[in-house]
């Protein structure tokens, strides 16, 4: 009888099932943001929110499903990340680059014939090197604009909605950057439960495969018949030049760019490329030449254009090389 009178509630719209929850957001009472949602950036928001990015079989993405789990916090807050670890892990990060590089030069050594792709890539960490000798005491930071938080209790994300306004001309700009935000955060929600594994994240892949589905997901809606199809074309124009202009800094947020190359030449790989990433996201080996590889590719210089290619090797070969 309990079963039965479940599923009457549920049929008569007096209980709330799980796969039925609906878009919805915490104000932050601590800090609240000094801005509300305008209504049409509400609708917006909502609009991502529903829509569903299938990837292979049965895998697919959206807002809606992950708030089961994950939920949405809008604050004031202004929170620093800087671009460049701490003194004494920036050092071991030129011990692990000086590893890499006398491993290159050993590989030259012992070819028998001249190896472009070697050269290039000891070229490319020796120039790294320099960026992170020059980076050793650095203190340039910039402001979070969102934030994934999760621990045995809760999964969380913040916008912050202050931050955002800030760097942003005018409510209608807001609206498309709040956008992009909230989908990448997202992304992040969603690579973290799909899959398998207990590792820690890499981030020079997590954070550009989260710009990759953030800018998928605003391309699916704005092909799509959607009401907010135009709004979704907006925002992923503006929000595709912002990624790009990542590539031009140096330090963390570098590798953020290479998410724009992924959209702009693998566009048609989304679904599978998507869905193997989140099913080996916690399973990736940091320590791998592959990801050591791909990473100094990336970090804390993006690479020149004809370097991208290669980047995007690695990361297949990374994900190739995934033990389950």
């Amino acid at each position: 009888m309990g079963v039965l009178k479940n599923l009457t509630e549920e049929y008569f719209g007096d209980k709330v099932r799980e796969e039925d929850v609906i878009f919805s957001y915490d104000i932050d009472e601590k800090c609240p943001p000094k801005y509300e949602l305008e209504p049409d950036a509400e609708a917006f928001l909502r609009g991502l929110a529903e829509h569903r990015l299938f990837l292979d079989k049965s895998l697919s993405f959206q807002i809606n499903d992950l708030q089961r789990h994950t939920r949405l916090m809008l604050s004031g807050k202004w929170i620093d990340r800087f671009e460049f670890p701490p003194t004494d892990q920036l050092k071991e990060e030129i011990e692990e680059l000086d590893k890499l590089i006398k491993s290159l030069e050993d590989r030259l050594s012992q070819a028998k014939k001249e190896n472009r792709n070697l050269e290039e890539m000891l070229s490319v960490c020796k120039g790294q090197r320099k960026e992170l000798e020059k980076a050793l005491g650095s203190t340039e930071a910039r402001p979070y604009l969102g934030m994934y938080y999760y621990d045995d209790d809760e999964c969380v994300i913040t916008l912050f909605v202050d931050v955002i306004e800030s760097i942003t001309a005018g409510l209608d700009e807001m609206k498309l950057l709040m956008g992009q935000v909230l989908l990448h955060e997202y992304f992040h929600s969603f690579y973290h439960h799909v899959g398998v594994g207990t590792r820690d994240l890499l981030r020079c892949v997590e954070e550009p495969m989260a710009e990759y589905g953030s800018l998928m997901v605003l391309d699916s809606v704005a092909s799509s018949n959607s009401t907010i199809a135009s709004t979704a074309k907006e925002a992923l124009d503006y929000a595709k030049k912002f990624v790009e202009e990542k590539q031009s800094c140096i330090g963390r947020i570098a590798a953020y760019g290479f998410g724009a190359y992924l959209y702009e030449f693998h566009k048609n790989d989304y679904q599978s490329l998507i869905a193997k990433y989140a099913n080996a996201s916690l399973l990736l080996d940091k320590q791998s030449n592959s990801a050591l590889e791909y990473k100094y590719l990336l970090y804390p210089k993006y690479p020149a254009p004809w370097l991208e290619d290669v980047a995007y090797e690695k990361l297949q070969v990374l994900l190739k090389n995934v033990m389950v």
